[in-house]
């Protein structure tokens, strides 16, 4: 469950919003809760063992204040019940030995033996980083968003002067990055908010190496509470998640979603909703951001309408 005792501290001193906000992101406080702008909608800027207790009318006021379409945020983190809401993480300790699937150990370890995860320097993140992100993106189809050398040096600015908020984690075949995460930590726990490949070094397990010294570093040696990869996927198809718990030990815990809309999006929300399985059938036929986008937004109503039942 969300820990309240928590919330005090976190209002009047939150690190990572001044984080977010230096790193470009659009940021709001209203009643003493920091908000930031992601993928066009506003989410409060805390890991979610962390977010405060957020009424109605802050959620309506953050809307007025900045003029998006929708708020979204969560409450009951941790709850026995299941729910159709959930993050995706693993807590401590990591052990390979934990792992029943034969194959999925030895691959593991194969990544532990051929490659090095440690930290990066700002200097590698500027140098190095640039490099691995324009060759992840040869794994994708279509326009991919690529980081540029200015964004990372900027970020590499941020990892100096916040270290308890951003840390970059790389894995070396030698001395030659391959992958890296950007991760994002916050009241002992960190979610994994950026990882990227080199797709020639995943074929020889750069991912799963990657992933054991992550877990490794931050489960065992930093002692955190957990390692999170994100909240239920909505609008990325994506397998990443199925990938993490099957192989990694990686679990759903649950969370009651919220949503707060504006008054027209409302009514769009409204009359499109009783379309959303079409709307669902064609985003899985067409590959098109508007359409993935729409459909996205009517699945988080089907889920919030789920979530609503289950309030307390």
């Amino acid at each position: 469950m969300t820990d309240n005792s928590n919330d005090n501290k976190l209002k009047t001193d939150n690190s990572y919003a001044h984080f977010l906000k230096e790193q470009g992101n659009y940021v709001i406080t209203v009643g003493g809760i920091d908000w930031y702008e992601y993928q066009g909608f506003m989410v409060p800027a805390y890991l979610p063992h962390c977010i405060p207790q957020i009424s109605a009318e802050v959620a309506q006021e953050v809307l007025r204040m900045s003029g998006r379409p929708f708020a979204r945020w969560d409450r009951e983190f941790g709850r026995e019940q299941s729910s159709e809401w959930w993050y995706v993480l693993k807590r401590g300790p990591w052990d390979i030995g934990h792992i029943k699937d034969k194959k999925k150990r030895w691959m593991i370890r194969q990544g532990k033996k051929f490659y090095t995860v440690r930290p990066l320097s700002s200097n590698e993140v500027i140098s190095e980083c640039p490099k691995v992100a324009k060759l992840a993106t040869t794994r994708y189809k279509g326009k991919v968003y690529v980081e540029s050398q200015q964004v990372l040096k900027n970020r590499a600015k941020t990892v100096d002067k916040w270290p308890d908020v951003v840390e970059y984690i790389g894995c070396f075949y030698k001395d030659i990055l391959v992958s890296y995460s950007e991760n994002h930590i916050q009241n002992n726990a960190v979610w994994l908010s950026n990882i990227r490949h080199v797709p020639a070094f995943l074929k020889k397990y750069s991912g799963y190496g990657l992933l054991d010294g992550i877990l490794d570093y931050y489960l065992n040696k930093k002692k955190m509470d957990y390692v999170l990869d994100g909240s239920r996927s909505i609008h990325h198809k994506t397998n990443i998640q199925e990938h993490l718990m099957k192989v990694f030990g990686f679990s759903k815990e649950y969370a009651i979603l919220n949503v707060a809309y504006i008054g027209k999006f409302k009514v769009m929300v409204k009359t499109a909703y009783p379309f959303r399985n079409t709307m669902g059938s064609l985003c899985d036929k067409w590959t098109n951001s508007f359409l993935d986008n729409v459909g996205a937004v009517l699945k988080q109503e089907e889920i919030r309408k789920s979530c609503e039942k289950l309030k307390k």
